[in-house]
């Protein structure tokens, strides 16, 4: 358990945002000594809290989901499998940060889109594709076919929803792939894949459709209630006003609840089919308690102050110039991506992949520019009410048209990237961001902030594509030239 190198990646990821968002705060009059000292406690405690996670994760989520994969294979049951992927998807999403996170801000917004409504209709598509997800492996179906009927689906039931639902989906496939499911589904996917011994690209898809079952799921639930829509512009007042101790008193019970499932889960299958020994059990949940704490301070510090300085930034920036909001915009996307663990993991993957052919700074470059290029655009639509569909629908066109000339391990390897790059800071301070800047706009408004993540988990999808395609090209002429 390496916690000082877990507390490291952490600080490197917050530390930018914080420093670069307390100096615009203060030039802007955004915050006075009191704030100022309200943020930096936030900060701490987002920092301290996805320590604490990140490290149960790796301690304790990550190797559990690993060794049911293993056994649910050794099942040889599909149909057993399958329901144990649905259930397990649905459990692993529930107490997902990122979730959380955007669930409360859709019913700030939002009233009539119960947070408990939202969650549970992510969780069920998840849980219903990431069981499709196994079954592809064990199945051998291919997975762009997969990928481009439900892609189809989608775009069929999103003509049916107001803008508002279609970017909340939307949001939802990017927020649902956040630093507590993507561990657990990979470790389990991983493992079923290694157990079939298939090819790598087995190995990779499992987090992109998992992605797409909140996409369909929350867009049917906007159909079912016919997608109304009563804005409004409150909530972090009153977080502020009621108490430190008194709002993490409950996200420990919230939180706790939350988690219950899946350690209920997780002891069940233990007693019954891991039964690992006591040494191990002991270490392996020990990570899932530090999870819980993690959560508990993280949204704690989110809550608190973290988000609504984001809010308040975002107003700011919009009455002074929209070009100020712009640049500030693609510099948080910027420090966002450049210090995501996941990305640098990602990029790993790629070379690898790739052969050398592709280097990780390249990589890392290209996809920073790509989800700094995403901030500006989405804030762009939000200042300026622009319809989500003048942006989802083109891009998600040319993600299917090059997926016909993508390498099929690349098309995987790129819709899983779509979850790596919308980590923990873009559902609790770049979607705030853009709902402040929708507030401070007179010709915007607060629904026209979602669709942030969306366009996030969007760009690395093309980047990756327009990679594989380059590197198809380099391995087609080096075989000419030996020839």
């Amino acid at each position: 358990m390496d916690i000082l190198k877990q507390l490291k990646e952490v600080i490197l990821s917050v530390l930018p945002i914080a420093i670069f968002s307390s100096v615009l705060s203060i030039a802007t009059g955004v915050m006075d000594g009191v704030e100022f000292c309200r943020f930096m406690l936030s900060c701490a405690l987002v920092i301290m809290g996805l320590t604490l996670f990140l490290t149960g994760v790796e301690v304790g989520i990550t190797p559990i989901g690993s060794r049911i994969g293993s056994s649910l294979t050794k099942s040889r049951s599909l149909p057993l499998m399958l329901a144990a992927a649905i259930v397990l998807g649905m459990i692993i999403t529930i107490p997902e940060p990122d979730v959380q996170v955007l669930a409360v801000q859709v019913n700030q917004v939002n009233p009539n889109v119960a947070i408990n409504a939202l969650i549970g209709a992510i969780a069920i598509g998840v849980g219903l594709f990431f069981s499709i997800s196994l079954a592809r492996t064990v199945l051998g179906w291919p997975m762009k076919i997969i990928i481009a009927i439900s892609y189809a689906l989608i775009f069929s039931i999103a003509f049916l929803n107001e803008d508002f639902f279609v970017s909340v989906a939307f949001d939802s496939g990017g927020a649902t792939t956040g630093p507590l499911s993507v561990p657990f589904i990979m470790a389990l996917g991983t493992g079923v894949a290694v157990m079939r011994k298939h090819n790598a690209e087995s190995e990779f898809g499992y987090v992109a459709l998992s992605s797409i079952g909140p996409v369909l799921a929350v867009l049917i639930l906007g159909t079912i209630s016919g997608g109304s829509s009563s804005m409004i512009v409150s909530g972090a007042e009153e977080t502020l006003a009621s108490g430190f101790w008194n709002l993490l008193g409950t996200k420990f019970r919230e939180v706790g609840i939350s988690l219950l499932p899946l350690v209920a889960v997780c002891i069940l299958m233990q007693a019954a089919v891991l039964k690992m020994p006591r040494t191990e059990a002991t270490r392996e949940f020990s990570g899932i308690v530090y999870s819980y704490l993690g959560i508990v301070i993280f949204f704690t510090g989110v809550e608190y102050s973290f988000s609504d300085v984001a809010r308040q930034l975002g107003s700011a920036l919009i009455q002074i110039s929209p070009i100020l909001l712009y640049i500030s915009g693609f510099v948080f996307g910027l420090c966002v991506v450049l210090a995501e663990p996941a990305v640098i993991v990602l990029t790993g993957q790629v070379e690898d992949a790739s052969s050398g052919r592709i280097s990780k700074r390249i990589m890392l470059c290209t996809l920073a520019l790509g989800v700094g290029l995403a901030v500006v655009l989405s804030l762009i639509r939000t200042v300026h009410a622009l319809s989500i569909w003048t942006f989802i629908l083109p891009g998600y066109a040319l993600i299917m048209l090059l997926m016909i000339k993508t390498p099929g391990l690349f098309s995987a390897i790129g819709f899983d990237s779509g979850g790596v790059a919308t980590g923990p800071m873009s559902s609790a301070f770049l979607l705030p961001l853009a709902m402040g800047a929708a507030s401070g706009s007179t010709a915007s408004s607060l629904s026209a902030s979602f669709g942030m993540i969306a366009m996030i988990a969007m760009m690395p999808i093309l980047l990756i594509e327009i990679l594989g395609i380059i590197y198809q090209t380099r391995v087609n002429k080096a075989e000419r030239g030996e020839k």
